[in-house]
């Protein structure tokens, strides 16, 4: 397994989720969607700041990476050394943005497919929402699951259309009607 944190100095989601795509870049679009799996940690010292851990199952060797990353991105720090990296072992933190069967559930479909069809070990409903096997979901083009307790879990929420993921692909920042 190859595992490394590549800090950009992401400082906010959307930061976050342009650094996975630039490590797609460089990783290469050829790959299979289940090669790899990147993550993203908030990091508090010295700056708050949102990191990517990449997990590569028989992937290159960390040096390998490590040197590819660094001519590539050069504007980014690459370790193995980072509490990021202990979360994402540990599977107790952090939001997944690439993963095994991501491109399969990023589509209306249900919840009994996202469980079979992807890592994701658990659909759970915010707000006391109950879910059955076969309940709808829209999750078309963006489902970012969480690191939970050791689980991969994608939240869900109620919205207008019907059951839809907790993190949405365009946020509206707090406050901002006021």
């Amino acid at each position: 397994m190859t595992t490394l944190a590549v800090d950009a100095e992401a400082r906010d989601l959307a930061g976050a989720e342009h650094l996975v795509h630039r490590l797609d870049e460089v990783l290469g679009a050829a790959q299979p969607d289940d090669a790899y799996v990147i993550s993203t940690h908030v990091v508090r010292k010295p700056t708050a700041r949102l990191v990517a851990v990449l997990d590569w199952p028989g992937g290159p060797a960390v040096e390998e990476l490590t040197a590819l990353l660094a001519d590539r991105l050069p504007d980014a720090y690459v370790t193995t050394d980072s509490p990021a990296i202990a979360e994402a072992a540990a599977r107790t933190a952090g939001r997944l943005a690439r993963y095994p069967g991501r491109t399969r559930i990023e589509t209306v479909t249900t919840v009994a497919a996202v469980e079979a069809d992807s890592i994701v070990d658990a659909v759970q409903g915010l707000a006391g929402i109950d879910l059955e096997p076969g309940d709808t979901l829209d999750l078309t083009g963006f489902a970012r699951p969480v690191w939970r307790e050791g689980r991969c879990v994608l939240l869900v929420q109620r919205a207008v259309s019907g059951l839809v993921p907790f993190e949405m692909r365009h946020q509206i920042p707090c406050c901002s009607d006021h």
